[in-house]
């Protein structure tokens, strides 16, 4: 594993392009980030994304929550091992280099987040206790929650992995980013 996380730092970038001349292929997008992968190091992803979406009109909060898997802040089974982080100069996008997780299908994904999340506002559902411990870690006026089936990936024992659970509202991207 750690020849294919040095594999993964040596060839980080933000350009996409040149990733994509590297051999990288990519395996997933969502509103922020593209997610790569490259055939000598089919464990680890490299996710390059920018900081704030027009269209979603929110900061990305995967940066923030990364930089805090890496120091140990945020800890739980349900959290991604992280293994790399880079912020442009200018602060506005993103590399991230990870373990690679598989997809979760949607039903399943879909119950487990909604019992959780339902839990945890006062709603109805039960949820594993440490599942409910990890997200309540998330909580905070500042953020707003990104958790659905498409953040939501499994390990090799099918334990649900939440890759990527906050934005960030505009207002408060420069606490984060300074």
């Amino acid at each position: 594993m750690r020849a294919q996380i040095n594999h993964a730092r040596r060839h980080a970038t933000f350009n996409i392009a040149e990733l994509r001349r590297q051999g990288y292929r990519q395996i997933g997008r969502g509103a922020f980030s593209t997610a790569f992968v490259h055939p000598d190091a089919p464990d680890v992803v490299i996710k390059v994304g920018k900081l704030y979406s027009k269209r979603v009109g929110l900061t990305d909060g995967f940066p923030h929550f990364a930089q805090r898997v890496i120091d140990g802040e945020l800890t739980s089974k349900f959290f991604p091992k992280v293994y790399d982080l880079c912020l442009d100069s200018d602060r506005q996008v993103f590399w991230c280099i990870m373990k690679r997780y598989t997809k979760t299908p949607k039903i399943k994904a879909s119950l487990d987040i909604s019992a959780t999340l339902n839990k945890i506002t006062g709603g109805y559902g039960k949820p594993s206790h440490r599942y409910r411990r990890a997200l309540e870690q998330l909580i905070d006026y500042r953020f707003v929650h990104d958790i659905h089936p498409g953040n939501v990936l499994k390990d090799d024992d099918d334990t649900p992995i939440i890759i990527d659970p906050i934005c960030i509202r505009p207002r408060y991207q420069q606490e984060f980013y300074a």
